[in-house]
């Protein structure tokens, strides 16, 4: 029997996304997730610098400012489509993206982090690791994730 009764009250739900074609599905379905909680939401979006490359026109900082540009109008855009007139927080970072996804949900006190997968197996999968694989184990936190096949 329990002594403590811990609250599962999901205040807020963090929702991860990339620039890729997958994002609005993942969007959505978060957004609705944390509409049913009345939560608060946020939308996060991490450069990843590890797959910057230049041609030595742009410094990797010059392209990654671009990038974090990019997020950004993507992250509006999806606003507008898919959350409307929701209040949602926004953040986007330059880094490693399980890294700065787990930081940005530790700092914005996230109840649960929602992120989509892209299913990849073997070569691609062993070569760049699975984002979604990281979080869920790393994580101190619940992660709901959203199948992008």
């Amino acid at each position: 029997m329990l002594k403590h009764k811990q609250s599962l009250k999901m205040k807020k739900v963090l929702i991860a996304i990339d620039d890729g074609p997958t994002s609005e599905k993942v969007a959505t379905i978060g957004f609705e997730f944390g509409k049913q909680l009345n939560a608060e939401i946020a939308l996060v979006s991490i450069v990843d610098v590890t797959a910057l490359m230049t041609d030595g026109g742009l410094t990797p900082k010059e392209l990654g400012d671009i990038e974090k540009n990019d997020c950004k109008k993507n992250q509006q855009i999806l606003i507008d489509k898919v959350f409307r007139d929701y209040k949602v927080w926004t953040f986007v970072k330059v880094g490693n993206p399980f890294e700065d996804i787990l930081k940005v949900a530790e700092e914005w006190e996230a109840d649960i982090i929602v992120l989509g997968t892209h299913g990849r197996t073997g070569l691609s999968h062993l070569l760049m690791g699975s984002i979604a694989e990281k979080i869920i184990r790393h994580s101190t936190k619940p992660v709901f994730i959203v199948p992008t096949k």
